[in-house]
């Protein structure tokens, strides 16, 4: 991508930058699904509405097994997000090679539980996702609009935007390496430059 300057053309892209954009990302979607589908309640850990929301689970289950399975996602989710934080380090320093056998495999509780995960109504909602405005956050690509404000991001340690359906404009840093946005927010062209401008 480059840039007309001051009667010459320059690229305002540092070559060493490199930030992934990670779309709905199957293994958060997981237990985003999980936990929209059967109303967990996790005690520590606040996570947004989706857009659209998966519908309910017709499996019920008793007080007690929805605040074991609350308990369960928020231990797991922490864990997922632990081992992100791993991968970004292996990512950063160009350590791929073994990559499982030092950071091991990401936690995937929500598949773990057999039967009681319902992956056609997870595919089924997958669809959906396809079918709103995730088409226009490939397409559009609003990084390349917001450079500036990226590269200053990068410089304060951003290594990934994951954005993810959750419902309104919503944007938090994670241990200093990602962002995680909502779709509203990537593609909102007042939301995103200010989390990016909030990063760090």
């Amino acid at each position: 991508m480059r840039f007309a300057g001051a009667g010459a053309w320059r690229d305002p892209w540092p070559s060493e930058m490199t930030i992934a954009t990670t779309l709905d990302d199957d293994i958060l979607l997981h237990y985003l699904f999980l936990r929209s589908a059967f109303a967990l309640e996790p005690a520590a850990t606040a996570v947004p509405d989706l857009e659209p929301a998966p519908p309910p689970s017709d499996r019920p289950l008793t007080p007690g097994q929805r605040a074991e399975w609350s308990a369960a996602w928020e231990r797991s989710w922490r864990e997922l997000w632990d081992w992100r934080r791993r991968l970004d380090h292996c990512r950063s320093t160009g350590t791929l090679e073994g990559l499982f056998g030092r950071i091991g495999r990401p936690p995937l509780w929500p598949l773990e539980l057999g039967d009681a995960f319902d992956r056609d109504a997870f595919a089924a909602w997958k669809d959906t996702l396809a079918r709103t405005d995730r088409g226009r956050a490939v397409a559009g690509r609003p990084e390349g609009r917001h450079v500036e404000e990226l590269v200053a991001a990068w410089r304060r340690g951003l290594h990934e935007i994951v954005v993810l359906p959750y419902r309104g404009e919503y944007s938090r840093p994670v241990d200093g390496y990602a962002l995680i946005l909502s779709r509203a927010t990537y593609l909102s062209p007042t939301a995103f430059p200010a989390a990016l401008r909030d990063f760090g």
